[in-house]
């Protein structure tokens, strides 16, 4: 073998090394600029510096929409576990007709932005609503005095949204962990005398405690990081006061300590439910033998039915109909060239970031395969620590840095003699992108980490021995086995993107609307029937990864 021939492998690695070294520094940037900014006020104009919002926000009101905050992930926490847990369990402990069916329609209100339903039942279930309306004629009520009916529009009735679009993340994971419950632990029980109901809660739930725990801090990060719901009930939250600060306050400072104390909120969720299992010690009592679903007599399958399919209902067919209603009813509003526009340039701008993610999952990923080491599990990790950053923190943290790249860019160009050009980076859809592969990188990296585990790694010892090159390694093998799983993963995140809200009513361009923000935009104004046909379309195109999940997670 010749030096050049040796070498060229070398060069290779190093430039994949530095590649990835630089990509994770750009993917932290973000969270590196929002401390800076915190701490120091190191990119704030001179007014913004001795601005003094943030310390009337702690003297007033920053209190209490911390409280609003852990109210509304707790209450949130409630209603997720009382609407995933019991079915979880019927679906994985019970044979009864339907089950398949059942399970795959337990997932479908993730789908359902729950802004959407948030203004679908506050219109409903209002004052002036159809069903108040219907009761008050009925009953002859002339004042609200004259009886009592649930306030929607309330942290109650917040949590309630949020819930019946989360709930699904835990009913997930705890089906599966069902799935996997102790068959020789219950025979002992049943041994000793122990009830069914006594099983469950002392032996199967809490060897499903692992799965509960994560599913239920997925549900708490995502509550946290809702603007649109809370927003639409009025209800002040650390994330409302991180868009107020910025966009009517006009103060980058304030809204950089708002998102550092969210984050540190983020962060206190991801320890606690890490220690809460760092004690736990499993042992693997399962028998060789599968776990038998017992078979569900006739009324118990109708209870079931009953019970999920109330919970499908409400979060998933009444958002739908209500939605198809509008765009009937309201037909010349639905179909016009506005939504066709932002449709295009949402799944032009979705399809760049998804690209994006994918790639770079690849990039850091086969690294990792071909040169495991410390240093590049590490790179892999940080790339996906975006997840865990609520949208309007990440948007803050993108703001920083990209205004200051900015200011120098025209700084640099008048410089030289000609005239400014603007913004480059903060005020077009780079930004946006950019967000967008920060928030979502986790989700391609998790899908090509999985499919390169399923690869046996005598594949690439065999390739060694025929004198292949990593790179032709990676082309003539890794990449035709993994290509279901870069589809997987490049729809994912063009999903995700498409859903994106928070971070796309800060980031997006003047003049600029992805179909979430048209969507929420109406939905603020509450005519959300005259943007219904871009909601369905959100929903329709997040069925697709919804079902791309269901397969998955193998729901026979």
């Amino acid at each position: 073998m010749t030096n050049n021939q040796s070498s060229s492998p070398r060069f290779a690695g190093f430039v994949m090394s530095v590649s990835t070294t630089i990509i994770s520094l750009i993917l932290l940037l973000p969270i590196a600029a929002l401390f800076i900014e915190a701490t120091t006020g190191l990119f704030s104009s001179a007014t913004d510096a001795i601005d003094s919002t943030f310390a009337d926000l702690v003297d007033t009101v920053l209190l209490q929409y911390l409280q609003n905050s852990l109210t509304i992930v707790s209450q949130t926490l409630l209603f997720a576990c009382l609407f995933a847990v019991a079915p979880a369990w019927w679906c994985a402990h019970y044979s009864f007709s339907g089950r398949k069916y059942l399970q795959w329609l337990m997932v479908f209100p993730l789908a359902i932005p729950a802004y959407i339903s948030a203004y679908i039942y506050t219109d409903a279930l209002d004052y002036a609503g159809p069903i108040q309306s219907t009761l008050r004629e009925f009953f002859n009520w002339q004042s609200p005095q004259d009886y009592w009916f649930f306030d929607i529009r309330s942290h109650w009735g917040a949590s309630l949204m949020l819930g019946l679009s989360l709930y699904p993340y835990i009913f997930l994971l705890l089906r599966n962990a069902f799935e996997q419950r102790s068959r020789n632990l219950a025979q002992a029980a049943k041994m000793l005398g122990a009830s069914d109901r006594k099983i469950f809660w002392t032996i199967h739930l809490p060897l499903a405690r692992p799965a509960l725990a994560i599913g239920c801090t997925l549900v708490a990060m995502e509550s946290l990081a809702d603007y649109g719901t809370v927003q639409l009930f009025a209800i002040n939250t650390l994330t409302t006061a991180i868009y107020d600060s910025w966009l009517v306050y006009g103060s980058l400072a304030s809204a950089a300590k708002i998102s550092c104390l969210t984050l540190l909120f983020v962060i206190i969720l991801v320890v606690f439910e890490k220690n809460s299992r760092k004690k736990q010690q499993h042992f693997d009592s399962r028998s060789h033998h599968p776990n038998e679903r017992l078979p569900a007599s006739h009324l118990k399958t109708a209870y079931i039915w009953l019970v999920c399919g109330l919970i499908v209902c409400l979060g998933f067919f009444i958002p739908l109909l209500t939605l198809v209603e509008y765009c009937v009813t309201y037909i010349d509003q639905n179909l016009n060239d506005t939504i066709i526009a932002h449709s295009k340039s949402t799944f032009f701008l979705a399809a760049i970031a998804a690209l994006t993610a994918t790639s770079i999952a690849l990039l850091f990923n086969s690294q990792q395969r071909f040169i495991p080491c410390t240093s590049n599990q590490l790179k892999l990790s940080l790339s996906s620590l975006g997840y865990a950053i609520p949208g309007t923190v990440l948007a803050i943290g993108i703001l920083i840095p990209l205004s200051q790249l900015d200011l120098w860019s025209n700084r640099f160009i008048t410089s030289m003699g000609f005239e400014k050009v603007g913004l480059i980076f903060s005020g077009t859809s780079f930004a946006l992108i950019l967000a967008f592969v920060i928030r979502f990188a986790a989700i391609s990296n998790g899908s090509i980490q999985a499919a390169y585990q399923r690869i046996p790694h005598n594949l690439d010892d065999a390739s060694k021995l025929l004198k292949a090159s990593k790179i032709k390694t990676f082309r003539k093998i890794h990449l035709p086995i993994m290509s279901p799983a870069i589809l997987s993963a490049f729809l994912l995140v063009f999903i995700e993107c498409v859903k994106e809200l928070p971070a796309s009513l800060l980031l997006r361009p003047f003049d600029f609307e992805t179909l979430a923000t048209y969507v929420y935009q109406f939905a603020s104004d509450e005519q959300l029937e005259h943007a219904a046909s871009a909601a369905l379309l959100i929903i329709i195109v997040s069925l697709i990864p919804i079902l791309l999940l269901s397969r998955s997670q193998k729901m026979q």
